[in-house]
């Protein structure tokens, strides 16, 4: 398990059958990181590249701005910027807790009950990573891409057996 970027933390009670009674002092905790396609990588750090570079390399403005890359709101834009793409980047990540699974994409967080999870399939899409689609609710979805698949199934469904896998999870 060394090699599988898993942390298990446990804290106060014991809830659920199967690996979470691996825990006896407690709720599991288990994070998982998020693979990043090829397009999400490109997007992400060329921006990130081609606003560094701007300050770096960027002559005067020219024409009648507004708000210039060289002026303090200018500077305060550029950085707010920086600091979104590279919360996107490295705040992107899921955690079961309890029978709890928490996504996190940046600033955008969702908490979805793992009772609730009615089917899991795989999807691949057109930049060449495979994502897991998360059925929940009545008609909620909601696509994931946790770095390992087979353990993160695995955990959801010691959680809720009831879980459907569709044909396309191997």
């Amino acid at each position: 398990m060394g090699a599988l970027a898993l942390k298990v933390i446990c804290v106060h009670s014991v809830i659920g059958p199967g690996l979470l009674n691996k825990c006896k002092l407690g709720v599991k905790t288990i994070n998982f990181s998020s693979k990043k396609d090829v397009w999400f990588t490109v997007l992400v750090w060329g921006f990130v590249s081609f606003i560094v570079l701007i300050y770096i390399f960027g002559g005067e403005p020219v024409g009648n701005q507004f708000i210039t890359y060289k002026s303090i709101p200018g500077y305060l834009i550029g950085i707010l910027m920086v600091a979104l793409l590279l919360w996107l980047w490295f705040g992107a990540g899921y955690q079961i807790k309890g029978n709890m699974l928490n996504i996190r994409f940046g600033p955008f967080n969702k908490t979805i009950k793992v009772n609730d999870i009615k089917k899991i399939s795989a999807v691949n899409n057109s930049s060449f990573s495979r994502k897991l689609t998360i059925h929940y609710g009545e008609y909620d979805v909601i696509s994931l891409s946790p770095k390992n698949e087979s353990q993160f199934i695995k955990f959801l469904i010691d959680i809720n057996p009831d879980i459907e896998l569709s044909d396309t999870i191997v």
